[in-house]
C-alpha cells in the first residue's frame, strides 16, 4: 500500500493545470472523493492527497466492482479524453469477466492503462486490460523508485503520435489478413507492429491513416510485397497474433467456432495454446475408495514483499498456521483515479486485489418474463441426467426465449467445457447466453460421465 500511494501521489502532483480528476477507491463496495470531476487546483490536490493518504485496508478488495465504478462514470465534455489508471498489486483472478466488461462497456475515446505494483503481479491481466483499453502497461516493484514510471507514463499521454488507426489494402488479389485487427494508439518511441498474410503473393500498398496529436489527420502509403516461399518465423508470430485476437474475442465466453479456429490455428502452425500442447494428458484422475475426489487446500509461500499481516490481519485473530491456508485473500483496499483532460487524459491509480474468483451476479429479470427450460436434443446423454440437468437449470429466469445450443465437456464429476454455438443457436441475447454458461458450468455431472456432449435447450 504504500508503494501505491506514492504513485498516486506523483499522479496527482504531476497533472496539467487545464486536468480534471477523480479518486475512486473501492472494496466490497465503491467510494470517490468527489461525485464529479475535480478542477486541478491547489486546494484540491491537497484534498485529495489528504484522501489518498487515509486509504487503508478495510474488507476484501472486488476489482469487478471498482471497475464497473469507473465504466459507469459520467461521460466526459465533448473535445476532452478520459484515462482510467488502474493500480493494483495485481493478486487477482476472475481475469475473463474483468476483461469482458472493461472490452463491452469502456466508451468510446476513454483510454486505460494499468500498473502492477510488487513482486508477483498478474501480468496476463493488467498486459490484457491495456490492450483492452487501448493504453500501456507498467509494472512497478515494492524495491524500486516510482518517478521513472510515472514520468514514462506522463510522456506516452502528452505524446501521442497517432490516434484511431486504421490500415486497409490496396493491391493485388484478395486483401491480406492482418492482426491486430485492432490497431492500438501509437506513442512516442514506439513502433506500430502488425503482422499479415496473404493467401496468394502479390505487391500492394498498405495505407495508414489515424488522427494527430493536435487533431490533424495523418496518411501514409507503405508498398508491401508478399513472396512465394513467405517467412517461417513472421509466420508464427502472426500464427500467435491471430491466436491472441481470437481469444479476445472470447473473453465473454468460449464458443464452438472460436474454439475451433484457434485449435486448427495452433494445430497448423505448431503453437501452444489454450487448447493444444506438446505433451500428453492422462485423463485419470486419482481418487479416495469411495469413488469421490477432493479439494485440498495447499499452502504456498507469500509473494516477496508481501506480509502475512496485511493480508490476513493480525496473527491472533486466526485459529493457528495449519488454518492459515484457508483464508480469504485481503488485501489493502485500492483507489483509483480517474480524469478527463483537454488533450490528453487524466490519470488515475487504483487497485484492487484479491485472489479469489469474483462472482458476476446472474441478471435477474422480473418474474413474469421467465421461462421454464427443456432439453430438447441431448446428444446422447442417458435420460435420468437429462432429467437432472433440467432440475439444475430450472430456477433459472430468463427473459427471451429460443433455441440454444452448447457443447458441454464432462469427466470426473464436473463440467469441464462449455462453448456456445452461436451459429447454430437462435437465441442470441448475451444475458440468455451469460446465465445459461455460468448455470451450465455449476452443474455436476456423474462421475462415470466422460465425453463431449452437445444440447440443445428451448427456453419457453
Amino acid at each position: 500500500m504504500k508503494k501505491s500511494k506514492e504513485l498516486m501521489r506523483r499522479f496527482i502532483n504531476g497533472l496539467n493545470p487545464d486536468d480534471t480528476f477523480n479518486v475512486i477507491d473501492f472494496s466490497n463496495t465503491a467510494q470517490s472523493l468527489s461525485p464529479s470531476p475535480l478542477q486541478n487546483n491547489a486546494a484540491n490536490r491537497q484534498r485529495a492527497l489528504n484522501y489518498i493518504e487515509q486509504l487503508e485496508g478495510n474488507g476484501g478488495t472486488e476489482l469487478l466492482n471498482g471497475i464497473r465504478a469507473v465504466l459507469n462514470y459520467p461521460p466526459s465534455s465533448p473535445g476532452r479524453l478520459r484515462s482510467v489508471v488502474l493500480l493494483t498489486d495485481g493478486y487477482i483472478g476472475n481475469e475473463q469477466a474483468i476483461l469482458a466488461e472493461v472490452q463491452q462497456k469502456l466508451k468510446p475515446g476513454n483510454r486505460l492503462y494499468s500498473f502492477g505494483v510488487g513482486s508477483s503481479v498478474n501480468r496476463f491481466l493488467l498486459d490484457r486490460l491495456a490492450e483492452v483499453g487501448r493504453g500501456t502497461m507498467q509494472v512497478v516493484r515494492q524495491d524500486e523508485p516510482t518517478q521513472t514510471p510515472v514520468e514514462t507514463f506522463f510522456q506516452h499521454i502528452n505524446n501521442p503520435v497517432l490516434t484511431d488507426i486504421q490500415v486497409r489494402w490496396e493491391g493485388e488479389g484478395s486483401p491480406p489478413e492482418f492482426y491486430p485487427q485492432r490497431s492500438p494508439d501509437l506513442f512516442a518511441n514506439q513502433p506500430l507492429v502488425l503482422f499479415g498474410r496473404k493467401a496468394q503473393p502479390g505487391d500492394g500498398e498498405l495505407i495508414i491513416t489515424g488522427i494527430t496529436a493536435g487533431g490533424g489527420r495523418y496518411e501514409t502509403t507503405l508498398p508491401v510485397r508478399f513472396d512465394d516461399d513467405g517467412n517461417l518465423a513472421i509466420a508464427q508470430l502472426w500464427a500467435r497474433a491471430k491466436i491472441k485476437d481470437l481469444m479476445a474475442q472470447m473473453y465473454g465466453g468460449e464458443t464452438v467456432s472460436g474454439v475451433e479456429a484457434v485449435t486448427e490455428t495452433a494445430l497448423a502452425y505448431r503453437l501452444l495454446s489454450q487448447y493444444t500442447a506438446f505433451v500428453a494428458v492422462s485423463e485419470e484422475v486419482r481418487v479416495d475408495p469411495d469413488g469421490t475426489s477432493r479439494t485440498v487446500q495447499v499452502p504456498v509461500e507469500l509473494p516477496e514483499g508481501v506480509s502475512y499481516e496485511g493480508i490476513f490481519g493480525n496473527s491472533n485473530q486466526t485459529e493457528g498456521a495449519g488454518s492459515r491456508s484457508s483464508q480469504s485473500l485481503q488485501r489493502n483496499r485500492p483507489a483509483r483515479i480517474s480524469g478527463d483532460a483537454g488533450t490528453r487524459g487524466t490519470m488515475a491509480p487504483p487497485p484492487a486485489p484479491t485472489a479469489e474468483a469474483e462472482e458476476t451476479p446472474e441478471p435477474a429479470p422480473s418474474p413474469s418474463q421467465s421461462s421454464p427450460i427443456e432439453i430438447i436434443d441431448a446428444d446422447g446423454l442417458p435420460t435420468d441426467v437429462v432429467d437432472a440437468l433440467e432440475q439444475h437449470l430450472q430456477t433459472l429466469n430468463l427473459p427471451d426465449s429460443g433455441e440454444v445450443v452448447f457443447e458441454l465437456r464432462v469427466a470426473n464429476g464436473r463440467v469441464t467445457l462449455v462453448l456456445w454455438d452461436e451459429d447454430a443457436s437462435g437465441l442470441k441475447t448475451p444475458t440468455v447466453i451469460d446465465s445459461l454458461r455460468r448455470r451450465l458450468q455449476t452443474w455436476q455431472p456423474p462421475q462415470d460421465l466422460r465425453g463431449s456432449y452437445t444440447l440443445k435447450f428451448q427456453v419457453n
